[in-house]
């Protein structure tokens, strides 16, 4: 994990969940689903309304408050209330803890 930097046990991240981190300064939502972990900025695009407690779902996370869907892995947004996609974060998984890279 030379790049990337430790943030979080895996075991304390539950499947179709999501966990608001600090990186460097900057939050970043930590989400799992269908087994793996993904890294989105925390703001949806619509809005700018934060992501934390939005519903996880098929690889996707949707804002709590219009519910705007962003697929995880790529960041793109699903749907007509947004065109901006969210920026994403490499993970590792590696000794059972999630690790982030940010530049």
């Amino acid at each position: 994990m030379s790049d990337f930097i430790p943030v979080l046990e895996l075991d304390l991240l539950m499947a179709e969940s999501s966990q608001l981190v600090t990186v460097k300064g900057c939050g970043i939502l930590l989400c799992q689903s269908g087994g793996e972990v993904f890294a989105v900025d925390p703001i949806c695009t619509h809005q700018r309304e934060s992501l934390a407690g939005g519903r996880i779902r098929r690889g996707h996370v949707s804002c709590p408050l219009h519910g705007a869907r962003f697929n995880l892995r790529t960041g793109e947004p699903v749907g007509q209330l947004t065109r901006v996609p969210l920026k994403t974060y490499e993970v590792q998984v590696e000794s059972g803890v999630i690790a982030i890279k940010v530049e």
